[in-house]
């Protein structure tokens, strides 16, 4: 069942990174990124605080609030930055950087914290990193000076980490809160996504193309954030970063059968990774 969650969640943030992208490109605004942020965490967050009312949580601890604060500040800084870099590019630099980042951070501290993946577990971490690169690669892997010189790797090593560690976050919340985490990251995001948008340069208030592109990603992050919270409650937080990265596969595959995108051989290369990936993990839970 964890694994189907954060399966489902990966599926629901592929969605979203692709509506996000296609919406910042297309408004072409300097604010766009934020502003994009900002109409999606306000919908999402009204969504899941509808959902609670009608199925409310079991319990809330003050240590299920608390972390659930941190997963949302952690989180505020990611979503701007990672449509500012998809749109900016080269998506084969930005995308493997972060989510080779975001699997890093909870591998390097579960442990630490009591969080040990099974034999299984690390085979499906091992298998997540090729998959990651080759699925967000563009059809190329990219050269490790191309990395280094990269204006876009500083911003894709600040969205991972910030993954990272919402995941680790939310992996410590008991799991009768449900999907409250999911509800407390997104309103702190719609709290501070304001707040930093006063430092931003570019036009922040929404035109038409980013309220329609917002709306969409508000429903679809909301699901992936209910599912995403749910899945960490229950299993290893760099097992389910890991599957959540696997996004891009997602994102490519619908790219492919809806934009008439062309897929390289080594994105498919990187779809037979996660395939295994998923497989690990699901026979190491």
């Amino acid at each position: 069942m964890t694994v189907l969650l954060g399966g489902l969640a990966a599926i629901f943030f592929g969605i979203g990174d692709l509506v996000g992208g296609v919406g910042v490109r297309k408004s072409g605004r300097p604010g766009a990124p934020v502003s994009l942020a900002i109409v999606a965490t306000i919908v999402g967050t009204v969504l899941i605080g509808l959902y609670m009312l009608l199925v409310p949580p079991d319990s809330i601890s003050a240590s299920d609030f608390w972390w659930s604060v941190l997963a949302g500040l952690s989180m505020s800084a990611t979503r701007p930055l990672l449509y500012l870099g998809m749109a900016r590019g080269p998506i084969s630099v930005f995308s493997p950087s972060f989510a080779l980042v975001a699997i890093v951070v909870p591998t390097l501290i579960g442990p630490l914290v009591d969080q040990n993946p099974t034999m299984y577990e690390v085979f499906g971490l091992v298998a997540a990193v090729p998959a990651v690169v080759l699925l967000s690669g563009e059809g190329r892997v990219p050269r490790l000076s191309e990395v280094v010189r990269s204006p876009v790797l500083g911003m894709a090593v600040v969205v991972g980490t910030c993954i990272g560690v919402a995941g680790l976050c939310q992996s410590f919340v008991d799991d009768g809160a449900g999907v409250f985490p999911a509800f407390i990251t997104l309103l702190v995001g719609a709290v501070v996504l304001p707040i930093v948008s006063v430092f931003t340069s570019g036009n922040i208030k929404p035109d038409s193309v980013v309220l329609r592109h917002g709306l969409l990603l508000g429903f679809t992050s909301s699901t992936a954030f209910m599912l995403a919270a749910v899945a960490y409650q229950r299993g290893s937080a760099a097992v389910i970063t890991a599957l959540i990265c696997l996004c891009p596969g997602v994102s490519i595959f619908i790219a492919w059968k809806l934009l008439k995108e062309k897929v390289a051989l080594l994105q498919m290369v990187g779809g037979v990774f996660g395939v295994v990936t998923i497989i690990m993990f699901a026979l190491g839970s």
